[in-house]
């Protein structure tokens, strides 16, 4: 079997370049970042600095591979549920899905107003729509349960919206202005 590199979303707390053991990870939005999985099985380990070293890969290189090889993976993706709100599942680590351009693209249409979507944990992701104050609540109830329950890979309490084809923090009624963005198109 041969070994694949896909993005994973992740907590940005162990990233220092200095430390050649800490995973590499770019930052992303609202606290969270973008680490590289060796896989299949995703998510057990994420490449380190001396992993890229080893490799000779440069970073932009990394990111390209991880970004190519997600998208050539979207069939994996399950979507579950009626809305309100949909589930989605992908080979344990459907939080990177927030990575994949065009799997939203095609979403956007399924949901009332614009996409938001909960992200607890690395391997958990409930998708909305802005305008179904339902769902919303379901989502809420949902990031809730996660935390509470205590997940081994927590990732945010905090609901993501996409506008314009870039994630920012959710809040009912707020401007358009995001306070930390991402944007498909940087090649995270």
């Amino acid at each position: 079997m041969q070994l694949v590199l896909l993005p994973v979303l992740a907590p940005p707390r162990d990233g220092r370049r200095d430390d050649v053991h800490a995973p590499v990870l770019d930052e992303f939005m609202g606290g969270l970042g973008v680490g590289y999985s060796y896989g299949p099985p995703f998510g057990q380990r994420l490449v380190t600095w001396a992993d890229l070293q080893r490799m000779e890969l440069p970073r932009r290189m990394l990111r390209r591979q991880a970004a190519y090889n997600l998208d050539a993976r979207l069939d994996a993706v399950g979507i579950h549920g009626q809305p309100p709100a949909l589930m989605l599942n992908f080979e344990g680590i459907a939080s990177s899905l927030l990575l994949a351009e065009g799997l939203w693209a095609s979403l956007e249409r399924s949901v009332p107003g614009e996409l938001v979507v909960g992200v607890p944990a690395r391997d958990v992701v409930i998708v909305t729509g802005s305008q179904s104050p339902p769902g919303l609540a379901k989502v809420r109830r949902a990031v809730d349960r996660v935390f509470f329950a205590g997940d081994r890979h927590l990732l945010s309490r905090k609901l993501l919206v996409r506008r314009r084809g870039i994630w920012e923090q959710f809040a009912p009624n707020q401007s358009h202005a995001p306070e930390a963005a991402y944007s498909d198109t940087a090649g995270f």
